[in-house]
């Protein structure tokens, strides 16, 4: 990953150094970008191939020419066929099963380019680009400059998992040098990097070896008691391991003068499953939220089923939760956890609308352990393929 090599970790030292310093100097905006866009290709190429990095330059330079038509004209249809268009391409380049309705034209031609592209990073990608063209045509953006499009784009601090921040944000802080301010921001950044690295370098370590895998705990104990020590390990690595790369991406944006949004608040300490996605992974539930949540929403209300409220909730949830599912991988096991959290909301809802609970101290500690309870068994199905899942419930059951 980007910041576990000690290559690129000297890379990033060096640019960050010579960034920062021209930044606090001439305090020029254009330089800023001309020198952000140098560095990230800079480093990006240590993961990712110039290939890569030219095809997905190219994309953008599409994605953005689009948004400029879709600010300027605002048709509804050319939104629909830009985002179809960026969802197969992503499909194509995501999953197998997709490749191969492609057919040996697609692989013996456009194929063995485009399959060439990493996935790393593709899927934050995906959405920043989603963000880009929904926004130009809502007309929220404060700024449509390219370079700063591309800079947000391939912004390597959070560039292969997130956090997902706004091009609005984005914009702001890059664009805005305040030296008492950036100086906060530049210990700040240090701090935050240092927490990452004990999360991830001395933590996530001792946790993997019990965590993934349920039967390095067998010979110590039972099949029941091994199954729930590792979902219960796996919880913490997940989140530790996630949460401390985050702390590493937001310390190196600050380190820049650049306020990347949080994307964890304290997830296992949520009394229901609606508070947890609003803890978890933020700016993903925010992005799943304002673009595939309130989208199906809408749709279903024009529909005519605005009077059966519940319904339209529930089926917004499944397709949300489907979409998250199938985002993180291809395989059926991602569909499963998906769905898994779509029916926890589900469910969640409809017993909150009938019986709503008590605000006491022991219903809010009942519902934090039944909350990390249903999560801690989702994040099964996460870490398992089938033909895992299918021995263990064979051996749970037998």
């Amino acid at each position: 990953m980007l910041f576990t090599s000690l290559h690129i970790a000297l890379k990033i030292l060096l640019f960050v150094g010579v960034f920062v310093a021209c930044k606090w100097i001439f305090k020029r905006d254009w330089l800023d970008n001309v020198l952000l866009l140098a560095g990230n290709v800079f480093i990006l190429s240590g993961i990712v191939s110039y290939k890569s990095l030219l095809l997905l330059f190219l994309l953008s330079l599409i994605v953005y020419g689009a948004g400029w038509l879709l600010h300027k004209k605002q048709q509804k249809w050319l939104l629909a066929l830009i985002l179809i268009l960026l969802v197969i391409l992503f499909s194509i380049r995501q999953y197998p099963l997709v490749q191969s309705w492609m057919g040996a034209w697609w692989t013996d031609t456009l194929g063995k380019h485009f399959l060439s592209v990493e996935k790393i990073g593709l899927s934050y990608i995906l959405f920043r680009m989603v963000h880009w063209i929904v926004e130009c045509r809502r007309q929220t953006l404060r700024s449509h400059n390219i370079l700063t499009f591309i800079n947000y784009l391939f912004f390597f601090p959070t560039f292969t998992a997130g956090p997902i921040d706004t091009f609005n944000n984005f914009h702001y802080w890059l664009t805005h040098t305040r030296v008492r301010l950036n100086k906060r921001m530049l210990l700040a950044g240090v701090g935050r990097i240092f927490m990452g690295a004990v999360k991830t370098l001395l933590v996530v370590p001792l946790l993997l070896p019990y965590a993934t895998d349920y039967q390095t705990l067998m010979p110590y104990m039972g099949s029941w008691c091994a199954v729930t020590c590792a979902a219960v390990l796996y919880s913490a690595y997940v989140y530790i391991d996630f949460s401390g790369y985050c702390d590493t991406a937001i310390g190196m944006a600050y380190m820049m003068g650049v306020r990347t949004p949080e994307n964890f608040n304290n997830p296992y300490l949520a009394a229901n499953i609606a508070e947890f996605w609003k803890r978890w992974h933020i700016t993903f539930s925010s992005f799943l939220k304002t673009y595939v949540f309130k989208p199906v929403i809408a749709f279903l209300n024009r529909l005519s089923l605005r009077k059966y409220r519940m319904t339209v909730s529930v089926t917004a949830y499944m397709v949300t939760f489907l979409v998250c599912g199938l985002w993180h991988g291809s395989t059926l096991n991602f569909v499963l956890w998906g769905l898994w959290h779509g029916v926890g909301l589900s469910i969640y809802k409809i017993f909150v609308s009938k019986w709503p609970p008590k605000p006491t101290r022991a219903n809010h500690l009942a519902g934090i352990l039944l909350t990390f309870a249903f999560v801690t068994v989702g994040w099964i199905f996460f870490n398992y393929p089938m033909d895992k899942l299918l021995i263990m419930l064979k051996m749970l059951l037998g």
